[in-house]
């Protein structure tokens, strides 16, 4: 059984699932209490909690990524408006990560993945508190496969600077361990939502930007080379 989430966010917020299936809806609300979460309500349609998060404070919806009197984009729109900072987490079986990531650009936080477990529930949960999942930069850009692969090789090379200062720092191998679980969840992240949902295209374009930015960075360090040297030449002219 999972731990309960603790603080002040179990005891007080009031959670809404939004779910047209009742057996869904059961399983999510068993595995919130489980949690620790205890201020549970559910209705069954999008249009219902709308109507509800009108009349009441809520802190998280979990909701149907699937339509029912409206779509989920239009809820997560409208809900944003209803109810600033609401956290809402969206849940499918056999989901389109396309439309997924439709919702997160809309304002979700998170998606559950069904079947679950509170174990999963509550990673969700935990990620969803602290913030979107990815930048605005890369939930707008033009080239998901591309803002997605750039994600990564940052925090790649920010993985490798890192593992080059702890060799002499204490404070860089203290931040190791955070950077590396950063570098591996832009992993999972980038093969989960890749543009199509097909993980080799994104598994290319990573190595393609890999060479690219080799490429750029062999350029970079050629010029500043002939940069040198023709510095180099004035010198030894000067003193002759």
């Amino acid at each position: 059984m999972s731990t309960p989430l603790r603080g002040s966010v179990t005891r007080s917020s009031a959670v809404m699932v939004i779910c047209r299936k009742g057996d869904h809806s059961h399983q999510i609300r068993m595995a919130l209490k489980t949690l620790g979460f205890t201020n549970l309500t559910s209705v069954v349609s999008h249009g219902m909690g709308l109507e509800r998060l009108k009349t009441r404070n809520f802190q998280f919806v979990v909701f149907d990524a699937k339509r029912t009197d409206m779509t989920p984009g239009e809820f997560v729109t409208q809900a944003a408006k209803v109810e600033e900072g609401l956290i809402m987490i969206a849940a499918s079986t056999n989901p389109k990560i396309d439309d997924v990531f439709g919702l997160l650009r809309a304002g979700a936080r998170g998606f559950l993945a069904m079947p679950f477990t509170a174990e999963s529930l509550e990673g969700v949960v935990e990620r969803a508190k602290e913030g979107p999942p990815f930048s605005e930069a890369v939930l707008q850009a033009p080239d998901r496969n591309a803002a997605l692969s750039g994600v990564v090789l940052n925090n790649l090379y920010r993985l490798s600077v890192l593992m080059r200062q702890s060799r002499d720092f204490e404070s860089a191998a203290r931040e190791l361990p955070r950077q590396k679980a950063l570098f591996s969840e832009s992993v999972e992240l980038g093969l989960l939502f890749c543009e199509g949902g097909d993980d080799r295209i994104f598994r290319d374009r990573i190595i393609e930007d890999c060479v690219l930015r080799a490429s750029a960075a062999a350029s970079r360090l050629g010029r500043t080379r002939q940069r040198l040297r023709k510095e180099r030449e004035v010198e030894v002219g000067d003193a002759a």
